[in-house]
């Protein structure tokens, strides 16, 4: 049995006009205005640790774990 890898990005994809290009542990990335800095660090292939970010709800940052 194969079991499908999914990537978890984080947070949900924002779908915007304006795009911003950042610098995360020296991948540059460009993504749409208000994504958050955790689906950008996926995007940019740099695992961020963490246990309540899913691309499954909007983040609201009440934990404060991954301090992104």
């Amino acid at each position: 049995m194969t079991l499908l890898k999914e990537i978890d990005y984080g947070t949900p994809i924002k779908l915007t006009e304006g795009l911003v290009t950042l610098e995360i542990d020296g991948r540059t990335v460009t993504v749409p205005v208000g994504t958050s800095v955790m689906r950008a660090a996926m995007l940019a292939e740099v695992k961020v640790p963490k246990l309540c970010a899913t691309d499954s709800v909007n983040a609201f940052g009440s934990c404060r774990l991954c301090l992104v």
